[in-house]
């Protein structure tokens, strides 16, 4: 039974982590809004080519979506340490039979949201603005796209893709947990490819084309995620 000094112990090194994680975040945030400029370069790369304008509305706004931004990407900066110092706290507490499946979680984990981010925005992104561009084009009615709107929606949509894209990691957690099997998830491959098209449905602009791009990855995926999954159990 653990003592009261080993639990404080425990207490203090978590506070430890995390006051570490909070330093570097801070860190990050300070330096992404000096160099607030080059982000927005890179964030307006979807429209690209479009001929579009951004405009700001209020004399603060400006100011604002830089804040959001350097926060925002100083959160996605920070999570990878952030994992990584859970990981440390918690892999002592692991079994021996648990520890391969967190040691995959941990590092799959970060490269499959980095994934699906960057895929909304070099794929998705720019699908969308060109519909929302293109949509009705005969009413009269011009674009007049606000900076911090469309920022808004741009980091929506690549969290949005980076946590879809972390399913096959939580399906392949059940699997090796044992919670479910694979060929339970083969007899629900029908139900499953339902969900997908939902997801992609919901998640892009409601055109074919986007949904299928955002579709056919995630059906991909949890094809690789059973394949992956008959391989560790055997």
């Amino acid at each position: 039974m653990k003592s009261e000094g080993d639990f404080t112990e425990h207490l203090e090194e978590l506070r430890r982590r995390i006051l570490g994680v909070l330093l570097f975040f801070l860190a990050a945030f300070a330096l992404l809004f000096f160099l607030s400029d080059h982000l927005v370069a890179f964030l307006q790369a979807p429209i690209e080519g479009l001929g579009l304008s951004l405009y700001y509305f209020k004399p603060y706004e400006k100011f604002l979506t830089y804040m959001r931004i350097a926060f925002w990407g100083g959160v996605i900066l920070s999570l990878p340490l952030a994992v990584l110092q859970a990981s440390l706290f918690v892999y002592p507490a692991l079994r021996k039979n648990e520890v391969r499946y967190f040691l995959f979680a941990v590092l799959a984990a970060p490269l499959l949201f980095a994934a699906g981010s960057a895929f909304a925005y070099r794929v998705i992104a720019p699908l969308a603005f060109r519909f929302f561009l293109s949509f009705s084009p005969g009413d009269n009615v011009l674009p007049f796209w606000g900076f911090g709107e469309y920022a808004s929606f741009l980091f929506a949509l690549m969290v949005a893709a980076g946590l879809v894209f972390l399913l096959p990691l939580f399906l392949l957690l059940l699997v090796g947990t044992g919670l479910v099997n694979t060929q339970t998830l083969s007899r629900l491959r029908p139900w499953v490819i339902m969900a997908i098209a939902l997801a992609a449905a919901l998640l892009t602009p409601p055109d074919v084309v986007s949904q299928i791009l955002l579709g056919v990855p995630l059906y991909l995926l949890f094809e690789g995620s059973l394949l992956v999954g008959k391989l560790l159990k055997k």
